[in-house]
C-alpha cells in the first residue's frame, strides 16, 4: 500500500514538473520570443500551436503553405518585404515541405481561437494533386499531435466533418501504427463515447508530455539557433532584424518591386533556358541528367483525391467563419514541356482548381497564365523573385479588403 502511494506521489511529482515547465515556455512564447516567431520559418515552430500567438494581433494575417515559404535568397518573399518588427503589417507562415491541404485543415482548426484577423491565404501546389495524392509517409511527418488535439476540441468544427478528417487521417497513417492509435483515441474520447478510463490517462498524459516537448523544441530553436541548424529550413532568418523605422505596407512601390525581382531573378537564372536559379538547374540535371525529356508524358494532375481534401480544408474554414483567399500557383512551362507532361492536363487541374474556388464561395489568385513568365517561379514549381512580388500585393490587397 506504502509503495502504491508513494508511486502515485512521485507521478503527481512528474506531472507536476511537467505543467510547470510547460507554463514557463509557453509564457516565453508568449513573451520575448513573440515577436521573433513572426520570421521564424523552422520546422519546429510547426509542434506547436503556441508559437503563434501573433496572430492575435490584428494586423498579422495567417499565410499557409508548404516548401515555397522556406525562404531562401528571394528580397521579395514576404517575410523580409513585411517581415519588420516596426511593420504595421505582418505575415505568420506556417507550412514546410510536405505540408498539404489536410494538415493545413487541422492546422487551420487549431489556431483559429488565436486569429484576430479571421482571414488566410492558402498556396496550393499543382504536385500535390498526382493521381495517388500524399503519400502516407509524408503526411505522418507533417502530423503535429498539439495541433491534432486542439483541432479535436474545436467545438466549431462539426462532428460530421471532423469524422471526414478522421478517416482520412487513418487512411494516411496505415504505416504509423502509433499516430494512427492516437488518432483513435481521440475519436472514441470526443465522438463515438466509447469512453475508457485508461483512454482518458493515455491521452492526458501524452498531451501532457507532448505539449512540454513541442514548446520545448519551440523555445530552444528561437533561444539557441545555432544548437539547431541542422534542423532548420532557414538557418539564417533569425539574422532579419527590425527596421529603425515604421514600415507601412500601403505605402510600398509595387510596381518596383516587381521590377527588384525581375533583377535578381535575370541575375541568378544564367546558366539554362528553363528560367531555373542556377544551383537548382545543376542539381536537378546532376539528379536526372537529360533522361527527363518526355519522362512525364504519362503524368496528370486530372484526378487525384488531393481534390477532396482541398474541400475539407475549405469546409473547416468556412465552419470556423474564416474567409480564405487560394493561390493557384502554375508549373514551369518550359521544363514541363521539356518532360512531356501533356498541358490538356495542367489546364484540366487549374480549371479543376477554379471550379472548387467557385462552388465554395472563396477568393482565388490565379496564376496559370504565368506558366512562361521568365522568373515568376525559381525552379519548376516554387514562386521565385517575381511571383512573389505580384502575390506580396495581392495578399495585402486581401488584409486590406472589407
Amino acid at each position: 500500500m506504502k509503495r502504491a502511494a508513494a508511486a502515485l506521489l512521485a507521478l503527481v511529482l512528474a506531472l507536476g514538473c511537467v505543467w510547470g515547465s510547460g507554463r514557463y515556455f509557453r509564457g516565453q512564447l508568449e513573451g520575448d520570443l513573440r515577436r521573433q516567431l513572426i520570421y521564424d520559418t523552422s520546422l519546429e515552430k510547426n509542434y506547436s500551436p503556441n508559437a503563434f500567438s501573433a496572430l492575435r494581433d490584428e494586423s498579422s494575417l495567417l499565410v499557409l503553405g508548404s516548401s515555397e515559404l522556406t525562404l531562401h535568397e528571394e528580397s521579395t518573399h514576404p517575410q523580409l518585404v513585411f517581415g519588420s518588427g516596426n511593420s504595421d503589417f505582418n505575415t505568420v507562415l506556417l507550412g514546410v515541405p510536405g505540408t498539404q491541404s489536410l494538415n493545413q485543415a487541422i492546422n487551420l482548426a487549431a489556431l483559429s481561437d488565436q486569429m484576430a484577423n479571421k482571414k488566410a491565404v492558402f498556396i496550393l501546389s499543382p504536385q500535390w494533386f498526382y493521381k495517388q495524392g500524399v503519400y502516407p509517409e509524408t503526411f505522418a511527418s507533417r502530423f503535429y499531435l498539439q495541433m491534432f488535439d486542439a483541432f479535436m476540441k474545436n467545438e466549431r468544427v462539426t462532428d460530421e466533418t471532423k469524422r471526414k478528417i478522421l478517416r482520412r487521417c487513418k487512411e494516411l497513417l496505415v504505416k504509423d501504427p502509433e499516430r494512427k492509435k492516437q488518432v483513435e483515441t481521440y475519436e472514441k474520447i470526443y465522438l463515438t463515447g466509447d469512453l475508457d478510463p485508461l483512454d482518458y490517462l493515455q491521452l492526458g498524459v501524452g498531451n501532457l508530455f507532448s505539449g512540454l516537448q513541442s514548446d520545448y523544441n519551440v523555445w530552444r530553436t528561437q533561444t539557441y539557433p545555432h544548437q539547431q541548424a541542422e534542423h532548420r529550413y532557414t538557418p539564417f532568418i533569425a539574422s532579419v532584424k527590425p527596421s529603425e523605422t515604421t514600415v507601412r505596407a500601403g505605402e510600398i512601390d509595387w510596381a518596383a518591386l516587381r521590377q527588384q525581382g525581375e533583377e535578381q531573378g535575370k541575375s541568378l537564372c544564367t546558366n539554362n533556358s528553363f528560367y531555373m536559379e542556377d544551383g537548382y538547374y545543376q542539381d536537378l540535371i546532376r539528379a536526372r541528367g537529360y533522361t527527363a525529356r518526355n519522362s512525364e508524358r504519362d503524368s496528370s494532375f486530372k484526378v487525384s483525391p488531393e481534390y477532396d481534401d482541398l474541400r475539407l480544408f475549405l469546409q473547416v474554414a468556412k465552419e470556423l467563419g474564416i474567409e480564405i483567399m487560394l493561390v493557384s500557383v502554375p508549373v514551369n512551362g518550359y521544363w514541363y514541356d521539356y518532360t512531356g507532361f501533356p498541358q490538356e492536363d495542367r489546364k484540366q487541374y487549374y480549371q479543376n482548381i477554379r471550379n472548387i474556388a467557385e462552388q465554395n464561395g472563396v477568393r482565388l489568385v490565379d496564376y496559370s497564365d504565368r506558366e512562361y513568365e521568365p522568373y515568376f517561379l525559381r525552379d519548376i514549381m516554387h514562386l521565385g523573385w517575381k511571383g512573389w512580388a505580384y502575390l506580396d500585393e495581392q495578399i495585402y490587397q486581401f488584409y486590406q479588403a472589407d
